[in-house]
């Protein structure tokens, strides 16, 4: 199955990517949460026991039902409790909220957070009878040309400009209201939407890097391009293209920077150039991500050298890229890559080798 909504999708240039913040847009929190009433528990002086001739309202009365506000304080006090037993890193910080995203004027349909694009039918089961790819993963370098390959597909953007509009959210918001008893049957725009950002990162001998996830809540052991999310403390800049409405000029470039550094040790003078490919929307843990391009100027063996900030990845991994290695790569750990990693690998592939690569592929998962 799919696990994916793709929202907008190009070539973008910073200048190419503008950004309208406005703050108070927020996560609604002044509804209620409906729980349903306990069950099969033993009788004690604070457990009523629901009569199946109790009406709703009375049902109510006696089980009243927390704000949401509420309701995220209480599970956000277990899920902290549940990571210390576990000793997973969870802690509160301030995220970037996505609201809307589109292209202008000329590229793809408005696309909302409400009414987004699959690529194919979600819920189609992954083609069996695949034959496994030949050792497509590599912790160490190979000899291989020291020059990246010309890239196929398009070189200029693709449309005019990429326009988002950012709110606030946390990632106590989120973590908690991706919980499938809130976020079932509810409007995409009542949940966090926190987004994030990610990237496939290139090397001048044509590597990709990946990592696999460990020590995390969610996705644990899939594989996944380097990434988080975006922070309002540490990725907004002073003054910005990217924003002309607010002082505080959020910067998804600035972040994936950050995110790359910290993760691989790579710095920005490492890097050649660098592109939104477009917006994804994970489905089974409600978040959008922006999706990069990342060229480096240094080869596979300069990026083992380098030294991470933090200690987030346990083994950088490597890709060789031809058109049949990648291709081979998600269809044989299609289920086992994140939810924003292999749409974000779809993407680089459709830059790489052209449209026509990147429906067949698509229509095969």
């Amino acid at each position: 199955m799919i696990e994916f909504e793709i929202l907008a999708r190009g070539l973008y240039r910073p200048n190419q990517l503008k950004i309208t913040y406005n703050p108070t847009l927020k996560m609604p929190t002044n509804g209620t949460v409906k729980l349903d009433p306990p069950r099969n528990t033993p009788h004690s002086a604070q457990f009523i026991a629901p009569s199946p001739d109790l009406t709703t309202n009375a049902l109510d009365k006696i089980y009243p039902s927390p704000t949401i506000q509420q309701w995220m304080d209480t599970l956000w006090q277990q899920k902290l409790t549940l990571a210390q037993q576990q000793n997973i890193p969870l802690y509160d910080t301030p995220l970037f909220r996505l609201i809307c995203a589109k292209t202008q004027p000329n590229g793809n349909p408005v696309h909302r957070l409400a009414a987004a694009e699959r690529p194919t039918a979600a819920g189609r089961p992954a083609a069996a009878g695949r034959p496994a790819a030949t050792d497509p993963l590599a912790a160490t370098d190979r000899p291989t040309a020291t020059e990246r390959p010309a890239t196929a597909g398009p070189l200029a953007p693709s449309a005019p400009s990429l326009h988002l509009t950012l709110g606030n959210t946390t990632y106590k918001e989120y973590v908690t209201t991706r919980e499938p008893t809130f976020a079932q049957n509810r409007p995409r725009e009542e949940l966090s939407n926190p987004l994030a950002v990610c990237s496939v990162i290139e090397t001048t001998d044509n590597y990709i890097l990946l990592d696999k996830r460990q020590g995390v809540d969610v996705y644990a052991g899939r594989f996944h391009v380097i990434g988080g999310f975006f922070e309002r403390d540490l990725d907004t800049t002073a003054t910005s293209a990217t924003s002309a409405t607010s002082a505080t000029n959020p910067d998804p470039f600035a972040a994936i920077r950050r995110e790359i550094r910290e993760e691989t040790g790579i710095q920005a003078a490492h890097i050649a150039e660098q592109h939104c490919l477009g917006v994804v929307y994970d489905l089974a843990t409600p978040h959008a991500e922006l999706c990069f391009l990342t060229h480096l100027n240094i080869p596979l063996r300069e990026v083992h050298q380098r030294v991470p900030e933090e200690n987030e990845i346990k083994q950088l991994l490597s890709l060789y890229i031809t058109k049949e290695s990648l291709r081979d790569f998600i269809l044989t750990n299609h289920g086992n890559i994140s939810a924003t990693g292999e749409p974000n690998l779809l993407m680089y592939g459709a830059v790489k080798f052209g449209e026509a690569w990147f429906e067949k592929i698509i229509g095969r998962l």
